[in-house]
């Protein structure tokens, strides 16, 4: 099987970030040096629950409306022929915040903590990793 490892896979998620922000697909500022990128996957409880997955993407873009959070991206995987573990999720988060500590502000702001409240029930799991730029 060909997995990746936690430093290949935040490079790669890196990249991608800075991808994205090339791209035009936010309208808000690309990420600084010293920016914090923080990556959720979401594993639903209800995985074959439409209404479930949409809340919880709905939720999620009222949740980037946090003013720390300086880039955002909301996805779902995509399809490939090949089988890849990585991919089993079924709904990303990934936000730069400008500076480490905007994460603690962003945690206690109510905008996250309605978020938490609201959509907690929808999913089984989560995964999370965070990587300050270089």
């Amino acid at each position: 099987m060909n997995r990746l490892s936690r430093r290949k896979f935040l490079a790669a998620a890196s990249l991608a970030t800075i991808g994205f922000t090339a791209s035009g697909i936010s309208s808000k500022t690309p990420p600084l040096k010293q920016s914090l990128m923080h990556v959720v996957y979401y594993w639903l409880k209800n995985p074959d629950n439409d209404a479930d997955k949409q809340k919880l993407i709905e939720g999620l873009h009222q949740l980037v409306t946090v003013k720390q959070i300086k880039y955002h991206h909301i996805g779902v995987p995509q399809t490939f022929t090949a089988e890849d573990p990585l991919k089993n999720y079924h709904v990303s988060l990934l936000m730069v915040f400008d500076e480490p500590g905007d994460i603690d502000v962003y945690h206690k702001d109510p905008i996250h903590q309605n978020f938490v409240a609201t959509c907690k029930d929808l999913w089984v799991k989560t995964v999370k990793y965070d990587s300050l730029g270089v």
